[in-house]
């Protein structure tokens, strides 16, 4: 007899298919940076708003996320050595977009 019911395994299951699709969605930005944006979570814990990589503008930012943007290549990488844990594409459009709304 199991000890986690249905419901308690569809909902793992589909909490570990969202953790596994932003993973991915950091992974392959990282390698490709291809967005206009990168947006981090939680960015005060990490880094301040003025000890920022060198080439790299604030569009956005408050205790919950920053919404970064740069036009010098290898600048997610840059956002990675400055103590980002993980990095998401910001697009202007869709659930990770950088518009005011």
């Amino acid at each position: 007899m199991s000890l986690i019911t249905k419901p308690a395994k569809a909902i793992v299951t589909a909490v570990a298919l969202v953790f596994l699709w932003y993973a991915a969605m950091a992974g392959l930005f990282r390698l490709s940076e291809q967005a206009p944006g990168a947006l981090v979570l939680f960015p005060d814990r990490y880094l301040s708003a003025q000890d920022l990589p060198k080439g790299i503008s604030i569009l956005k930012w408050n205790r919950f996320f920053a919404i970064l943007a740069s036009d010098d290549a290898g600048y997610v990488r840059a956002l990675y050595a400055a103590g980002f844990p993980l990095v998401f594409p910001a697009r202007s459009s869709g659930c990770l977009s950088y518009r005011g709304r």
